[in-house]
């Protein structure tokens, strides 16, 4: 099968390689879409190390093969998310609940000779338990928003939203929108904090309740007018790095929580006054990843009506041109590129 390798940073080949000998717990799956993450642009732009790397993690096809010891109901030709993460179902944090953090998760090599996750190929074998079935309705571009929606939804759950409750999202990229859609489904208001002006818009139509610009504009001052003076109860960190979260922490009511969503650096250190806990009794948290709880409710949302999930999708693009949509994800304009395997 033909598939997508990087040697280095920059630099994509496209390779024909062998599969695995398929298992009987695991699914082959013939793979029609892959969403382009900045997971994958680390490794493009030379933030992240690890050559080669195959990447593609948001991946959505079609069931080809069964293994006869896969448990659920799946037939040849269903439409399916792929949502690859080793959970042992054995350790203490999977049977608390907290597969995500399972002890014995390693990354299993879906591409001979190379690290990653292996989505940007043409098959992939998944473990019965990393397939979802998804309504034959849902394109095949928006099925691979199912792991950034699980994501998601982790996120909101640690927060513990409640209806009526402010909330700012610090970031306007792909991962700020999805935190704005959701948690406006939950009943929440939201307040986005975003320095690039068309974000700002877009955040907008996306249906923000309110903008800020945290450069040229004074963040904690405007959120205390919007609330009364009170602060916002939730705080979601996308991104923004460590100005951002030290801007959500000043933003944060009594008692509220802030979720470190992001991913950070080592430059995003910052200082912690034990006085806000003791005084304010907030809560800082954070999440990495989904558990299998939030893949299934992830599913379930691919098809809300409410949700324009479509309008995430800014760009596709065939296979071949995969550099070009590595390329397209860095402008402030995109959202989602799409892959399109066929």
């Amino acid at each position: 099968m033909k598939a997508a390798i990087m040697p280095e940073a920059g630099k994509i080949e496209f390779a024909e390689v062998t599969l695995p000998q398929m298992q009987e717990d695991e699914v082959l799956v013939a793979i029609k879409a892959v969403g382009i993450c900045t997971f994958e642009q680390g490794f493009y732009y030379g933030k992240s190390r690890g050559f080669p790397f195959a990447g593609g993690h948001e991946i959505c096809g079609v069931v080809e093969k069964i293994g006869s010891k896969v448990a659920q109901d799946l037939k040849v030709g269903d439409k399916v998310a792929v949502l690859s993460l080793t959970r042992c179902g054995e350790c203490y944090y999977c049977r608390r609940g907290y597969d995500n953090q399972c002890e014995n998760a390693a990354d299993v090599q879906k591409i001979p000779g190379a690290s990653g996750p292996g989505g940007f190929a043409e098959k992939f074998i998944a473990k019965g338990y990393e397939v979802y079935k998804i309504d034959k309705e849902i394109p095949f571009a928006r099925g691979t928003l199912a792991e950034p929606l699980a994501c998601v939804t982790l996120s909101l759950n640690a927060a513990c939203v409640q209806v009526g409750d402010y909330a700012l999202v610090c970031g306007g990229g792909a991962m700020g929108i999805i935190h704005l859609l959701l948690a406006k489904q939950r009943g929440l208001k939201v307040i986005v904090s975003e320095p690039e002006n068309t974000r700002r818009g877009k955040a907008l139509e996306f249906g923000a309740d309110y903008v800020i610009d945290p450069i040229n504009q004074n963040l904690e001052a405007e959120i205390k007018a919007i609330t009364s003076g009170r602060g916002v109860e939730k705080a979601f960190f996308t991104a923004g790095g460590k100005a951002a979260i030290e801007g959500a922490i000043r933003a944060l009511a009594i008692r509220g929580t802030l979720v470190i969503y992001g991913g950070t650096s080592a430059e995003d250190s910052f200082t912690v006054d034990p006085k806000w806990f003791h005084y304010k009794e907030i809560t800082i948290t954070g999440v990495t990843k989904h558990t299998k709880e939030t893949i299934r409710v992830a599913v379930e949302l691919l098809g809300a009506r409410d949700l324009p999930l479509d309008r995430l999708i800014t760009s596709q693009f065939p296979f071949d041109n995969l550099e070009d949509a590595l390329v397209e994800a860095r402008n402030t304009s995109s959202y989602r590129p799409v892959v399109l395997m066929d």
